[in-house]
């Protein structure tokens, strides 16, 4: 293939990306299949029961029938309207990132009957701050990430929790634990570990304290250049608001409120954010007074990547969503990855395909 047509591709497919991406996304690569429904930013988000959680077990879901077809930005009501929590056993998890992944948390539950589903808590860089989940995901992945260290590869875990989330049907293309009707918990909107024992410590805490108390989930946090982490903090003040300070060049927090005296702060590291460890403060105010954390952040190089990779592209075109579904399945089962797409008038898509080179 002629080197400048390719550059000049190369350059078209980021600009129509840069284009379509929302603030929050330009600094995660995220998903694409039902992706409004996934993060709540579809129409119907609102219709979502986020007041009445409904305890379920994995058995009962599993047997529910699909919707077909599966709408690509609407929900189907009453099982993607419904707040879900299940108890079972955390297996197997990984974070879906690199040239394929959504960069979510894909979490592989149990019941211990022979019954498998998926959850998976979305990175909140890629959930926009319309969506009435954002705080929520937020919560669930700190508390996921003060628990386990989540990487490109399925870990084993063979945890109990309880994880509360949005049922939602997604597409097959062989996730890991599916389960055979592909009803997901997408997004977790909230995971404890072992809650049988942290509903024994909560009963134990003493609230109404004098003094503002203030905690961190860990005394330590690891963050690699060119990455984000989530940590959740929380005060003993229900109204407490929470600040950082002496954090690297480089490094910048975002802090969700969660209410009740809780927040998740994302940490994200540059590229070129200096590796080492810095010592950082985390400050609760609340009701004029005040409380200093200190904790170490703990930056590393980053993984390198392989340099002068070639690449094969095309350009594919449909009339309509459902087409373009059809021959995204198709691409992706042959490894291509989807780079770009846009609009062509009322009814028709125009997308961008990539793939490793085979011939070179």
């Amino acid at each position: 293939m002629n080197r400048s047509f390719v550059r000049a591709l190369g350059s078209l497919v980021l600009a129509f990306s840069f284009c379509c991406c929302s603030s929050t996304q330009l600094f995660a690569r995220c998903g694409v299949e039902r992706w409004s429904v996934k993060t709540g930013t579809d129409t119907d988000a609102q219709q979502v029961d986020l007041a009445n959680p409904k305890p379920a077990a994995i058995a009962d879901l599993v047997q529910l029938t699909p919707p077909a077809p599966i709408p690509p930005d609407n929900r189907v009501a009453p099982t993607e309207t419904t707040v879900w929590v299940l108890n079972a056993t955390l297996t197997d998890y990984k974070h879906e990132e690199g040239r394929t992944g959504d960069n979510d948390y894909h979490l592989v539950l149990d019941d211990g009957q022979g019954n498998t589903m998926v959850a998976e808590i979305p990175s909140p860089d890629c959930v926009d701050d319309s969506s009435p989940f954002a705080a929520q995901i937020a919560g669930a992945r700190a508390d996921f990430d003060a628990q386990l260290s989540a990487a490109q590869w399925f870990q084993t875990a063979n945890i109990p929790v309880q994880v509360t989330g949005v049922g939602m049907f997604d597409f097959p293309h062989g996730q890991h634990g599916a389960a055979p009707n592909v009803i997901e918990l997408h997004p977790v909107l909230a995971i404890v570990f072992n809650p049988s024992t942290e509903a024994g410590m909560m009963a134990a805490k003493k609230p109404g304290t004098p003094e503002l108390a203030l905690s961190l989930p860990s005394a330590e946090i690891h963050l690699a250049q060119g990455s984000t982490v989530s940590v959740k903090i929380s005060a003993s003040a229900a109204n407490a608001t929470f600040t950082t300070t002496g954090l690297p060049a480089g490094v910048t927090a975002h802090v969700t409120p969660l209410g009740n005296g809780k927040a998740a702060v994302t940490l994200r590291a540059s590229e070129a954010a200096p590796t080492g460890s810095f010592p950082f403060t985390v400050t609760g105010t609340a009701d004029g007074n005040s409380r200093n954390q200190t904790a170490t952040l703990r930056v590393s190089s980053a993984a390198p990547s392989a340099p002068g990779q070639p690449w094969d592209y095309q350009i594919v075109t449909a009339a309509s969503d459902q087409e373009m579904l059809v021959k995204a399945n198709k691409l992706g089962a042959d490894d291509w990855e989807m780079v770009g797409v846009v609009r062509q008038g009322s009814n028709g898509w125009k997308a961008f395909f990539k793939r490793v080179k085979r011939d070179f």
